[in-house]
């Protein structure tokens, strides 16, 4: 690497680290100030407060890499053209291909270091911080987390197990109750094909009632909305393990066991491919805000640059969002919900460096 691209690389680096420490303080204001108020009645000691705030930065830094990543080419850039550093590299015949390189390979290493922490460091922090926001802080009974295809617990009236919860939807498929005498010997078993969470309660399908008595099994039939389930859906939710709380391998086993099982699974495979989708945002805004901040300058100055920056930020976070939920619908392919707007902004890039004013 040349002394000029170790230059622009380091300096890049320097304005990211910067940008990340700013965006991760002003995500970490704004989550304290939002969340703090639900839990003050319960009167936390501030070591658990600190402790959950602490654990939930490592997600907090995931998710602000792409955006440090696109202020850290702009302020770059910005400096360099204010400095006229710009001027003198094209006069030395460097193109905006040979300006975006150095930029570039940073962010690429840093999206795979990216890609590497949310492996490693995210699910076990993002588990231990939901433990300590449900027992520490809102001291609820610790009654375990369960992966995101299936849940058991205890009810008033046995135990309940759940095939499948669909928290976006609020629907549950296939549910079974466990019913038994006070020696713990299985006395009924009902099992509902699915239900829908509406207008405050919940409604079911029909299903069947089993009654065991001996040896004896007799079968009744349950019509549809007679059988009753009091389970608040948040609490159904707060049971449940979050894709962020699984690793990329751990949620690629649970997607094939659902498929096994003969379970929908389009929601989860959108949150498998983000996972490899989200760490390269960083890099494929990098090249694409080069020539956008380079071609914006020469015409209006630096302050045309930075709106264009927002509205590549802004865009994105769109575009993603509106992306991500048709993949879970179903309307579109859960890899291409996930890789789409990554592929969106990789083709405005190649566009922009193979035309006139991006040379």
């Amino acid at each position: 690497m040349s002394i000029l691209s170790r230059y622009l690389a380091r300096m890049w680096f320097g304005v990211f680290v910067t940008a990340m420490c700013a965006g991760a303080g002003v995500y970490l204001i704004i989550d304290v100030f939002d969340r703090v108020g639900e839990v003050l009645q319960f009167s936390p000691s501030s070591t658990a407060l600190v402790s959950y705030f602490l654990f939930k930065l490592p997600k907090i830094l995931f998710d602000v890499f792409p955006a440090a990543c696109l202020l850290a080419t702009l302020v770059s850039i910005g400096r360099l053209m204010r400095t006229h550093e710009i001027v003198a590299m094209r006069a030395c015949g460097m193109s905006t291909r040979r300006i975006a390189l150095p930029l570039a390979v940073t962010a690429l290493v840093l999206s795979i270091g990216a890609l590497l922490w949310s492996e490693a460091v995210v699910p076990v922090s993002a588990t231990r911080s939901r433990w300590l926001w449900d027992v520490e802080l809102k001291q609820k009974v610790y009654r375990g987390v369960f992966d995101a295809a299936s849940l058991w617990f205890e009810s008033d009236r046995g135990f309940v197990h759940i095939r499948r919860y669909d928290a976006g939807a609020r629907t549950i498929s296939g549910l079974a109750l466990y019913e038994a005498d006070p020696e713990f010997r299985l006395q009924r078993v009902t099992e509902i094909d699915s239900m829908t969470y509406s207008d405050g309660r919940w409604v079911a399908s029909a299903g069947v009632v089993k009654d065991i008595h001996g040896d004896d099994l007799q079968v009744h039939a349950l019509a549809a909305g007679q059988f009753v389930l009091d389970e608040d859906p948040e609490n159904l939710t707060a049971r449940k393990r979050q894709p962020e709380e699984f690793s990329f391998l751990e949620l690629r086993r649970l997607i094939a066991q659902m498929k096994a099982r003969g379970l929908a699974a389009d929601d989860l495979l959108v949150d498998l491919h983000r996972k490899l989708a989200w760490p390269f945002a960083g890099f494929v805004v990098t090249v694409l805000a080069v020539p956008v901040a380079l071609r914006a300058g020469r015409s209006a100055g630096l302050a045309r640059g930075t709106v264009a920056g927002l509205v590549i930020g802004f865009s994105y976070w769109i575009l993603t969002g509106l992306a991500l939920s048709a993949g879970r619908t179903g309307q579109i392919s859960p890899p291409l919900a996930a890789w789409a707007t990554n592929l969106i902004c990789a083709v405005l890039a190649a566009s922009l460096y193979v035309s006139r004013l991006a040379r």
